[in-house]
């Protein structure tokens, strides 16, 4: 134990420990993936498919609300429709409400598109989540939920390293020590099912 503790303390502190930088890798293999995948089966890159689903997702939708559910910059977004429209898949429709902007549908063709790429979707979250058992992936999506709630709390950090929280924690359960009033404190409930969760998926590991 001694031991383990002294050779902790000698090892240089590296990216690859943090929370964010396992977070971004994950993504990355899985938008890799997922790529691959939906190219192979459906010609469709994701960012395709996943405008594809959004806009399935509503009988007519703003082309403005489709680009921020799919995490797109509006130029990129307005390509990847562009695309859809020329396949076939998507229709542009003039807004009422707003001459400015146009809403999107799927044309017929284009939800038998979504009915099989969503099939798809199903078949490799299965094959993804077959290793695990039940109990672990509902703690790891439990666990995403909060994390994605957590970064749009946290948003405005990015602004600048001024408005970041100190690194500095007190114990467990706590709020975190900021720098600033103005950043956005980790409340305690948020905290308490965090811990919750940990423990329940290392008590499951043993």
């Amino acid at each position: 134990m001694a031991a383990k503790k002294a050779e902790r303390a000698t090892t240089p502190p590296t990216f690859r420990n943090l929370m964010t930088f396992r977070l971004h890798r994950v993504a990355r293999i899985s938008e890799r993936i997922s790529e691959q995948y939906y190219r192979k089966h459906m010609d469709l890159s994701l960012p395709e498919c996943r405008v594809i689903g959004i806009t399935a997702g509503y009988d007519c939708v703003s082309f403005k609300r489709v680009a921020a559910a799919a995490n797109l910059e509006k130029s990129y977004a307005s390509r990847v429709v562009s695309s859809l429209v020329e396949r076939g898949i998507m229709e542009k429709l003039a807004n009422p409400s707003d001459s400015r902007s146009v809403l999107l549908q799927l044309t017929e063709y284009g939800r038998g598109i979504h009915e099989q790429t969503y099939a798809l979707a199903l078949q490799l979250n299965a094959r993804l989540q077959a290793p695990f058992r039940r109990e672990q992936v509902e703690a790891f999506v439990d666990f995403l939920g909060m994390l994605e709630q957590q970064l749009g709390r946290t948003d405005a950090l990015a602004e600048g390293p001024s408005d970041w929280p100190s690194p500095m924690t007190s114990q467990a359960g706590d709020s975190l020590v900021t720098r600033d009033s103005a950043a956005v404190e980790l409340d305690r409930e948020f905290a308490r099912h965090l811990h919750e969760l940990l423990g329940a998926y290392l008590a499951g590991e043993k």
